[in-house]
C-alpha cells in the first residue's frame, strides 16, 4: 500500500483488559473496520500484555489467510517497541518475561535497561530483532509497514543526549537491515511528549537530530520516515509550538515533520477519554478538529467496539464530505 492511501483515521489497540471478553470485542471491531473502510491499524508489541498483536493476528488469520476477503497488501500496520512487555498467555508479568525470556535466553542484559519509576525501557537493536520477530509472528504477517521505537525519551532521560543518540545510531542500523531483509518497509519514534517538549527540557528530542542519525546510517536512502506524538483538543503543541528547530529556523513539530520529509501519526485524540468524561466535549467535535489539522497523515483512536468504529466511520465522512 502506499502511504498517501492510508486511512485518515487507524484502528488504536492500547486500552481495554488482558481478557478474552475485551480480545473478542476487539477482533469484532478490527474485523468490521478493515472491511467498512479503514485501512491502518497501530499497535504494540507490549499493548494488553501481548493480546492486542495477537487478536490483529487472528483477524488477519480470518480475512486474509482463510476467507480472503482482503489483501494484506491493502492493509497498513504499524507496532512498537522498546518497553519491557509481559505475556499474559505465558503468564509471565514484565518483570518475568525480562529474566525468563531476554535476560536468561541472552536477548538482553539487565545493564542494557533505562529505568524511570516502574518504567524500562531498551535501545539494544538486539531486543528490537527479537521484538519484530515476536510481532511477525503474533499478527502471523510477513513484513511491519512501520516499526517504533516506542517511548524512547524514557532512555534519553537516563543515557543523556551524546549516549541517547550514539545508540540510536546502532538501532537505524538494524532497522536498515530489517528494510533489507523484507520484515520491515519503514521505521519511526513513538513519543509521548518528547517532540513537544520545550528544547531546554529533559526528555527533548530534536526531530532533525533524529533525522541527522538517519542520514549518518544510511544516506538520503533512510527509511525513517514516520512519527507518532499525541494531538488533541487540550494538547495541540504539536501545531502550536515553535519548539524544532530546522537549519536556522524554529517551527512547529507539524512543520519540521514536513520540512524533513517525516510523515506524523497522532494519537490520543480525545486525550484517553478525559475530553469526553470529564470535560463532557462532544466526541465529533474532538475528532474534526483533529481530522481538519493539516500535517496528520492519520491519527490512531482506540476502537475496541464495532459501536466506536461506526461512530469514527460517520465522523469520518463528514470531514470527507
Amino acid at each position: 500500500m502506499n502511504i498517501s492511501d492510508v486511512s485518515r483515521i487507524a484502528i488504536g489497540t492500547h486500552l481495554g483488559e488482558m481478557n478474552e471478553e475485551d480480545s473478542l470485542s476487539y477482533q469484532e471491531a478490527i474485523e468490521f473496520a478493515l472491511l467498512n473502510g479503514i485501512n491502518f491499524i497501530d499497535t504494540a508489541l507490549n499493548y494488553r500484555g501481548m493480546r492486542s498483536e495477537r487478536d490483529v493476528g487472528r483477524v488477519f488469520a480470518k480475512l486474509i489467510q482463510k476467507e480472503k476477503q482482503i489483501n494484506r497488501k491493502d492493509v497498513f500496520l504499524s507496532t512498537k517497541a522498546g518497553i519491557i512487555p509481559g505475556d499474559i498467555d505465558a503468564q509471565l508479568r514484565p518483570e518475568n518475561y525480562l529474566q525468563e525470556i531476554l535476560v536468561d535466553k541472552g536477548v538482553i542484559q539487565r545493564s542494557d535497561l533505562q529505568i524511570i519509576d516502574h518504567h524500562k525501557h531498551v535501545l539494544e537493536p538486539s531486543f528490537y530483532e527479537f521484538a519484530i520477530q515476536q510481532s511477525l509472528k503474533h499478527m502471523q504477517v510477513d513484513y511491519i509497514d512501520v516499526h517504533y521505537i516506542h517511548n524512547p525519551e524514557i532512555s534519553l532521560k537516563v543515557l543523556g543526549e551524546e549516549a541517547f543518540y550514539n545508540k540510536l545510531k546502532n538501532l537505524f542500523s538494524l532497522y536498515e537491515q530489517q528494510v533489507e531483509q523484507g520484515l520491515v518497509r519503514y521505521y519511526g519514534l513513538a513519543v509521548w511528549s518528547a517532540f513537544t517538549e520545550s528544547p531546554e527540557t529533559l526528555g527533548y528530542i530534536s526531530l532533525e537530530k533524529v533525522m541527522d542519525v538517519a542520514h549518518s546510517v544510511a544516506g538520503h536512502s533512510h527509511h525513517f520516515r514516520f512519527i507518532q506524538t499525541p494531538f488533541n483538543q487540550s494538547n495541540h503543541l504539536a501545531a502550536t509550538d515553535l519548539n524544532q528547530q530546522v537549519g536556522d529556523k524554529w517551527g512547529t513539530l507539524f512543520q519540521a515533520a514536513e520540512e524533513l520529509g517525516v510523515h506524523v501519526t497522532t494519537s490520543a485524540p480525545l486525550d484517553c477519554g478525559r475530553l469526553t468524561n470529564h470535560q463532557h466535549k462532544n466526541v465529533d467535535d474532538l475528532m474534526s478538529m483533529v481530522l481538519n489539522t493539516p500535517g496528520i497523515l492519520s491519527t490512531m483512536i482506540g476502537m475496541r467496539k464495532v459501536d466506536t468504529v461506526k461512530k469514527n466511520l460517520r465522523c469520518l465522512n463528514k470531514v470527507g464530505s
